[in-house]
């Protein structure tokens, strides 16, 4: 039996994709922002997508720079995860905050990545959409990086344990990998 939900709700159906940190800014005006709504969107060139509201510190940065770096954390960094979600980067400078997360200097852009993150992909903004308050970044990959023990053609699950959100405060880890 299945039941009806809100069409508000849809995004409850399909939001279990990693939450992931994105750091926007350059070396000199950092900031951190969980954020559930990215994907990928090509391979040839290499597009990633993310949806960011529009009032936003981070939205703000991400147009004034034009760039910025989706980092993916591990389960050990949820606690900061939701640290970094419940203040604004205009008040705070969020890698003090959390005591825990590490600015590091980009590869190929000016935005830094955070050290202890499993991995991270570097963009450039090639487009951007608004849509009722929330702007849909289309960034180009332009470097990424994984821990090569996390890493075999593709990220294994039960050994990167990156968290997803469902709704709220709740999250869901992967970690089971099946061949089909």
């Amino acid at each position: 039996m299945k039941v009806k939900l809100p069409v508000e709700k849809f995004y409850h159906l399909i939001n279990h994709g990693p939450c992931v940190l994105i750091t926007s800014g350059n070396e000199k005006v950092k900031n951190i922002a969980p954020i559930a709504w990215i994907t990928p969107v090509n391979d040839e060139p290499p597009l990633v997508a993310a949806c960011i509201s529009s009032t936003h510190y981070t939205a703000e940065l991400i147009d004034r720079y034009k760039e910025f770096v989706i980092n993916i954390p591990s389960v050990e960094l949820l606690t900061a995860v939701k640290v970094t979600g419940k203040v604004s980067g205009r008040k705070v400078d969020k890698f003090k905050l959390t005591k825990l997360l590490t600015p590091a200097p980009g590869v190929k852009v000016s935005v830094v990545h955070i050290e202890e993150c499993i991995g991270f992909i570097e963009t450039t903004v090639v487009d951007v959409k608004e849509y009722n308050g929330v702007k849909l970044y289309i960034g180009k990959v332009l470097y990424c990086e994984v821990e090569s023990a996390l890493y075999s053609k593709y990220l294994i699950a039960e050994k990167a344990k990156t968290f997803h959100h469902l709704s709220g405060s709740k999250f869901c880890i992967s970690g089971e990998e099946v061949e089909i």
